[in-house]
């Protein structure tokens, strides 16, 4: 059977034949392809949609997948010549002396980032003249590498006994508290390639420190929000505990019906929302009065609404048990059972929001949710299709065929 693979990181072809990839119907995305001298034409067989880079590993290469710290130590140890390629960082530290770099002990190949003290920069250059690694000169301690997510906090800089390059792959967020002149003062240096979260008062003092900002994308928190890091379900008794709130959220806001005009205003003075905000009809006025965004999709209810966040299968008896009909807003995935009729559809749902995926297992009823659908920014499709080929792989980090 054949098999389709959506996005793999590194595929390593070094070693595969035309039977190891006669099975591959096709890979929709690869961030990095390897292969040998002698197999190079297997790319031209292969159904890749997109490549981010391509590398030649001559004869002799090993791989090295992740963050390789090369010192005076290590260079010391090699007794015989070593060829390696590194997908990912080299961190070279200042303990390292011109002469171990000149001996040709090692040969290095980089997919990533090579971070180098200024005293070696000229011979790094030369000594990394195959690959595709870029070289990032630092002063002082190596850099220190945080992966995921990562807060700045006072603590954090307070642990810090002199100056930091910091680099982050991930997610860096910084504190609504932090020591902005402590900052200024630990940091000497950032480097983020993901996203940077932080307030418009922070804003000035990343520009200082940024090594660049061309491998991230930069939030930057209104002041006198707070930052919604969940959904937020509101009723009548928990409404209460909040007073003339700003709030800014990627996430879902729900506000039941027994929520007042009254107790609305009260609560809230502004939302800054990029994702849904579910209401009662009787105060959709008013919420769109708190919006500071245009875009923001607001789904009002009559009485009742079914929030599908996850992946649920719905059957004819589930629509049929409602005691009245409801407005379904899908944001995750919703499966329509083969015995649900349309008679269940048209009684039981006042209206339907996609905005994640619906799959129905008869195409006639694919009609019937036609006409009753509000807003459509996901997807509707049969659930049959998604697997009328092979199997699918959704993501690999490495591949080796």
């Amino acid at each position: 059977m054949s098999q389709r693979i959506g996005n793999v990181g590194l595929l390593n072809l070094v070693n595969a034949t035309e039977e190891s990839i006669k099975e591959i119907e096709r890979i929709e995305n690869a961030g990095l392809v390897l292969y040998g001298k002698e197999n190079a034409h297997l790319l031209t067989k292969l159904n890749i949609g997109n490549i981010g880079a391509s590398l030649e590993i001559p004869a002799g290469f090993r791989l090295f997948n992740g963050v390789f710290h090369l010192n005076q130590n290590y260079l010391s140890s090699i007794a015989d010549p070593v060829f390696l390629l590194v997908n990912g960082i080299v961190i070279i530290d200042q303990d390292v002396q011109p002469d171990q770099v000149q001996a040709g002990q090692l040969n290095l190949m980089v997919n990533g980032k090579v971070y180098c003290p200024s005293h070696l920069t000229g011979l790094v250059v030369n000594m990394l003249s195959k690959g595709t690694g870029e070289v990032e000169t630092y002063d002082g301690a190596p850099p220190r590498l945080e992966d995921g997510k990562f807060t700045l906090t006072n603590s954090f800089l307070q642990s810090i006994d002199e100056s930091l390059y910091l680099v982050v792959n991930g997610l860096l967020t910084f504190a609504e508290d932090l020591n902005l002149d402590q900052f200024n003062e630990k940091i000497n240096k950032l480097e983020v390639n993901g996203k940077i979260s932080l307030y418009e008062n922070q804003e000035t003092y990343l520009y200082k420190k940024a090594a660049s900002l061309a491998t991230c994308k930069v939030e930057v928190f209104p002041a006198g929000y707070e930052v919604l890091e969940k959904p937020l379900r509101l009723n009548a008794r928990s409404i209460r505990r909040f007073q003339q709130k700003k709030w800014y959220t990627h996430k879902p806001i729900i506000i039941e019906s027994d929520v007042s005009r009254e107790m609305l205003t009260k609560a809230i003075e502004k939302i800054h929302s990029t994702s849904i905000i579910v209401c009662c009809e009787e105060v959709e006025d008013l919420v769109y009065e708190l919006l500071s965004l245009m875009e923001t999709e607001v789904l009002s209810y009559e009485s009742k609404f079914i929030l599908i966040e996850g992946k649920e299968i719905w059957s004819n008896d589930q629509f049929q048990a409602l005691d009245q009909a409801a407005n379904f807003i899908v944001n995750g995935q919703l499966i329509l059972d083969n015995d649900v009729s349309e008679d269940a559809l048209r009684s039981k749902v006042s209206t339907l929001d996609i905005l994640g995926e619906v799959l129905v297992r008869e195409k006639k009823l694919k009609g019937v949710l036609q006409n009753i659908i509000r807003l459509n920014t996901g997807t509707i499709e049969e659930e049959r299709s998604k697997h009328e080929t092979g199997v699918a792989l959704q993501n690999v980090g490495e591949l080796t065929l």
